[in-house]
């Protein structure tokens, strides 16, 4: 059912997003509308109009996007707190069966111990003489009390046991859950990515064709009639200009993360760990503020699961570069829920790696990645009380500590 409803959203999310075709006005309409006045000021209104829809197009697509990943931290979160809440379960059951064995050991060997000690010939000796009276008065209190410390004992393994089927039980219906929690945390996954890939379409197809329609304005309505090679020229140089200033603004924004701090000095790619097995330590030189296992939320004030360590450096982490954990496939790179501004890798045999809150991302999704190469830059996006990388591991999409999981591989955090 959880699989259905899945598909049927990420079915629903390419209606909502999928291309539509848009009758934008050609040069040729430019020239038939600039020669009579209402065709012209129709036009106008026309080219402003579609101006418009493209801007709100892009802000509903971009809205839609945040909340379907919104949606997909949700599941992510219910689905790993499952799985450690099952495995915490199954545990404690364990341990209470094993409490309850112990306690039945120890009754049986208080009986054998007394048993050997002549406890069992009590009644013989009682009949054979008088004089031993007083031993054999020690004897049944001895025996008495022996008695009810074994009553004790059987009691207290009965309720270990009863408690041990209670909590596996409990186990075992968490345990049922998990597969529906996974199948909707993956099918939530898709559809993020889904929505992200229309915002991002939606921002490209915005970003070309409001420059062509807003020369074709300036064509309609400038004094000086331009020729369709003026007009060309123009759209051109709008290109040229804003291109550059999105490069302008990058280039700042690297250099600012590079003046907070970045430890590679400029950027580029360090070298990697001493494990010499294809991992390496995200954030070289930092420390775990956070470590992994089930906490109450700072924030949104709930007992969940942390699904990855956090690593911070005692000397500033705003801005300073993260870096790829191994070699991989950038799968998913955008905001993400809580993560904020996120990047997850997935390096192969089930293998994946997420980098949370940053202030801006390097890698696109779709990318190839080496070890130790940029991705991110630090920050405190999401939900988050201070700049930080959460970093988590995952096998098969199920959260692993990574120091267990990277340390065997050279790994140190």
């Amino acid at each position: 059912m959880v699989l259905a409803a899945s598909i049927v959203a990420v079915d629903v999310l390419r209606g909502e997003t999928g291309a539509r075709a848009v009758d934008y006005p050609s040069w040729e309409d430019v020239l038939a509308a600039r020669g009579n006045e209402a065709a012209k000021s129709a036009e106008v209104t026309r080219i402003q109009g579609l101006i418009a829809q493209l801007q709100d197009e892009v802000a509903a697509a971009q809205a839609l996007a945040i909340q379907r990943a919104d949606e997909y931290s949700a599941a992510q979160d219910a689905y790993d707190t499952g799985v450690f809440r099952a495995g915490e379960l199954s545990t404690q059951a364990e341990e209470a069966r094993a409490t309850a064995e112990a306690s039945n050991r120890q009754a049986g060997l208080l009986i054998s111990q007394f048993v050997r000690t002549g406890g069992g010939d009590i009644t013989v000796n009682l009949l054979v003489s008088g004089e031993q009276s007083s031993d054999m008065l020690y004897q049944l209190g001895a025996m008495s009390q022996l008695s009810q410390k074994t009553i004790r004992l059987h009691e207290v393994a009965e309720q270990d046991r009863n408690t041990a089927d209670a909590l596996t039980a409990q186990a075992d219906i968490a345990a049922s859950e998990l597969d529906g929690l996974r199948i909707a945390a993956e099918a939530a996954f898709v559809v993020a990515q889904e929505a992200q890939a229309a915002s991002e379409a939606a921002l490209a197809e915005q970003e070309s064709q409001r420059i062509v329609l807003e020369e074709q304005l300036k064509a309609l309505t400038d004094a000086t009639a331009k020729t369709e090679a003026e007009y060309q020229a123009g759209v051109e140089e709008r290109r040229r200009q804003e291109e550059a200033a999105r490069a302008a603004a990058a280039a700042a924004a690297a250099a600012a993360a590079v003046a907070a701090g970045s430890p590679s000095g400029g950027g580029g790619s360090y070298a990697v760990g001493p494990g010499g097995q294809g991992w390496s330590n995200p954030f070289p030189g930092s420390r775990v503020s956070d470590e992994w296992g089930q906490r109450f939320h700072p924030i949104d004030h709930v007992w969940r699961l942390h699904a990855g360590i956090d690593l911070v450096y005692s000397g500033g982490t705003c801005g300073r570069t993260v870096y790829a954990a191994s070699a991989g496939t950038v799968t998913q790179a955008s905001y993400n829920g809580g993560l904020g501004n996120s990047v997850t890798i997935n390096h192969g045999n089930g293998w994946t790696t997420v980098y949370g809150h940053n202030s801006s991302l390097i890698v696109g999704r779709g990318a190839t990645v080496s070890e130790g190469q940029p991705i991110a830059y630090a920050g405190t996006t999401g939900a988050s009380t201070g700049c930080h990388v959460h970093f988590e591991t995952r096998t098969n999409g199920t959260s692993q500590n990574p120091r267990s999981l990277l340390g065997p591989l050279g790994v140190s955090f």
